[in-house]
């Protein structure tokens, strides 16, 4: 709100100066307006001095009267005019001479400037006339008028004058400022005669108010409707900021009781693993027991002796993940080993191969024999990738395509699952490692199979990522640091 008060500020400040420079222009018109109508008024003075600059020279060498095409006298000193037309009783114009003598030329200020002129207005523009070396001005409606101020200008030769408000009211003009334009005809013998046109601006200056007024009201009226509209959208944006944030408090709370809701429901399950385990423990003892007396029973049957060898290798590879869950499972130490990528791949991929036949579903490889060494738990990286494997082998129909690649650098090896299978939105991309969380129908998958998988390879100091390839197919990628040179075998 505050700026919006400064940019009206701002914006009146500059409307304010414009329009202080447009009444300044306006002056500068009319005193441009009176120099000219002055300059005109001296142009028909000087021609109608020059009929009359011979017979006021006689008339001041002692010349007869009759002999002149007027009626001039040589009054003698005087301080003022004095003589006056008999016919409407206002003072001839009158000029005094070097030796002090004052020649009346017989003549009124508007004969000298024309008869009515059509350039004085009354109360607005009136015009004076000023004789060689005489203290007073002749006003058109016969006034004989002492104004020092613009008798001064005129002796001064000024062109421009602005006349303050008393001088304005002592010509017979409103009391306001008014602009005085003057001009000079030079009528030889008969000296330097002045014009003064002064006009008064109060015309100007009250248009110059009306105008201000109205852009302070306009700008008034702009500035309540904008600030009017501003307080109401602010309103509108403290609701929506607020709603905003009721809603964020919110989704932070239902993804706080979701994360609660899973955090539970990954305590119960670990609580009833590890009571599988122990419940599982006992038949998977005697499965081998069992096992072990069909080896040593059927020793002479190789077929015989090789299943139930199988068996007991399958039931130890069970305990020993067992094991090797309930320890991660209780913040344990993993026991970490060198291993060759290569070799934890194949075995994976032994592990499933039965399963990929059954569906129909090929299973290519791409292993480097040369990759750098990795320290892992086997067994549980072996696990990981064989849930990688089961559901790559799941998103792909009947001729579908699995491809299993290590790409190594000298950081990091990565064991890279990609499918043509049905793919994966990008959405559910970012919850699939989230325990219970499952794209398949209900029934085909629990949702833990690659959150268990996903926890291995942080074990690992790795990150299981899973992406969408195109239209279809998935991308599932367990990346983890190779060995440093010289590690021997030990714990983590």
């Amino acid at each position: 709100m505050m700026w919006m008060l400064l940019v009206f500020l701002f914006v009146t400040a500059l409307a304010w100066c414009d329009e202080m420079r447009e009444a300044q222009g306006a002056l500068r018109d009319i005193e441009l307006e009176q120099t000219l109508v002055a300059a005109s008024l001296a142009d028909g003075l000087r021609a109608r001095l020059g009929t009359v600059e011979r017979d006021a020279l006689l008339m001041s060498h002692g010349m007869d009267a009759s002999m002149t095409s007027y009626d001039p006298a040589v009054i003698g000193p005087a301080e003022a005019p004095t003589r006056q037309d008999r016919g409407t009783g206002r003072p001839m114009v009158t000029i005094r001479l070097g030796d002090g003598r004052v020649v009346n030329l017989g003549m009124q200020a508007q004969d000298l400037l024309g008869h009515g002129p059509p350039f004085e207005q009354r109360g607005e523009r009136m015009l004076l006339l000023a004789a060689p070396s005489e203290p007073y001005l002749y006003a058109m409606d016969g006034r004989v008028i002492s104004s020092p101020v613009l008798r001064d200008a005129m002796n001064r030769r000024v062109a421009i004058a602005r006349v303050e408000r008393p001088i304005a009211a002592q010509l017979g003009l409103p009391a306001r400022t008014a602009m005085a334009g003057f001009a000079y005809a030079d009528a030889g013998d008969l000296g330097t005669w002045g014009v003064a046109v002064v006009e008064s601006a109060a015309r100007e200056r009250d248009r110059e108010k009306r105008a201000q007024w109205r852009l302070l009201l306009s700008v008034f009226v702009a500035s309540a409707l904008v600030l009017a509209f501003g307080g109401v959208a602010a309103r509108q944006q403290r609701k929506e900021l607020e709603l905003g944030r009721e809603l964020a408090v919110a989704e932070v709370e239902r993804e706080r009781d979701q994360r609660l809701a899973r955090a539970e429901r990954v305590a119960m399950t670990g609580t009833f693993a590890m009571g599988i385990v122990h419940e599982v423990s006992t038949p998977l003892g005697v499965i081998m027991g069992r096992a072990e007396q069909l080896l040593d029973r059927f020793g002479d049957d190789e077929r015989a002796a090789r299943s139930a060898k199988v068996i007991v290798q399958q039931t130890e590879h069970i305990q020993e993940i067992i094991h090797r869950f309930l320890d991660m499972a209780r913040g344990g130490h993993l026991v970490f080993e060198l291993a060759d990528p290569s070799d934890v791949a194949r075995a994976a991929v032994g592990a499933v191969q039965h399963r990929f036949v059954k569906a129909s579903v090929s299973l290519t490889t791409d292993l480097p024999p040369d990759m750098p060494p990795i320290q892992c738990d086997r067994a549980l990286l072996e696990h990981a990738l064989v849930n990688l494997l089961r559901n790559a082998c799941d998103a792909c129909g009947p001729d579908g395509h699995v491809d299993l690649a290590l790409r190594a650098d000298g950081e990091s090896a990565a064991f890279v699952v990609t499918d043509d299978g049905v793919g994966i939105r990008p959405e559910d991309a970012a919850h699939v490692t989230q325990p219970f969380f499952s794209t398949k129908p209900v029934g085909s998958g629990a949702g833990i199979g690659l959150s268990i998988a996903s926890e291995i390879a942080r074990s690992h100091r790795g990150e299981l990522t899973i992406a969408p390839i195109g239209v279809r197919g998935t991308r599932a990628c367990i990346e983890i640091p190779v060995a440093p040179p010289c590690v021997d075998h030990g714990r983590a």
